[in-house]
């Protein structure tokens, strides 16, 4: 489920089966540190109440429609109109429309291949993962690229041996990713392209 910060407005991920039995959790947004309290979608209000703070991992942020007279109305007629067109095959779940994301390998064992990204969340790995690298220098689970709605690109290093690096320095958070920008995983370098697919049409 999607959770959002009555405050800042900022959306997380968080797996609903974690509330077990409880009626409700208590969240405190890692953003703006407000707390607040989310219902179990899945119980009926009679439940007993379990607190618990929580830090949330941050997850793709939706965009913002902008004060409207009817926002449920706006927010459902959106919905429904990317649902249709997921299901017609013309957008990917989760992915700005219009845009196409692709990696191309600089350097490393996969040096001169590219690799379109399909989803919101990519994960670079030396053999496992989304974006597989051969690379002995690259760790198991690297890096994770992520696309938000806006069309925004962001990397974070997984706890890797050694370290994802941007512009020539290893990266301790989230670091957003331009088009056209290159990036190091250990021996292997690569170089994120955002392509505008109503004005450059991909076949």
């Amino acid at each position: 489920m999607i959770v959002v910060c009555p405050a800042c407005q900022a959306r997380f991920q968080y797996d609903d089966n974690r509330f077990g039995a409880t009626r409700a959790k208590r969240f405190k947004c890692p953003k703006c540190s407000h707390v607040f309290e989310v219902l179990n979608p899945g119980l009926s209000p009679i439940t007993p109440l379990e607190p618990e703070e929580l830090l949330l991992a941050p997850s793709l942020p939706q965009e913002d429609p902008g004060p409207a007279p009817f926002p449920s109305a706006r927010t459902t007629a959106k919905r429904d109109r990317e649902a249709m067109l997921v299901a017609a095959g013309l957008q990917v779940p989760g992915m700005p429309p219009g845009l196409k994301f692709t990696l191309a390998f600089l350097t490393g064992p996969q040096a001169s291949t590219v690799q379109v990204l399909e989803g919101p969340c990519t994960i670079i790995g030396r053999e496992e993962g989304d974006v597989v690298t051969r690379d002995p220098e690259t760790s198991r689970r690297h890096a994770l690229l992520e696309i938000h709605r806006d069309g925004t690109v962001w990397i974070s290093d997984q706890q890797s041996t050694n370290g994802t690096l941007v512009n020539g320095e290893r990266i301790a958070g989230a670091v957003q990713l331009l088009s056209q920008q290159e990036f190091t995983c250990g021996n292997s370098t690569f170089m994120l392209i955002i392509r505008n697919t109503d004005e450059f049409q991909l076949h």
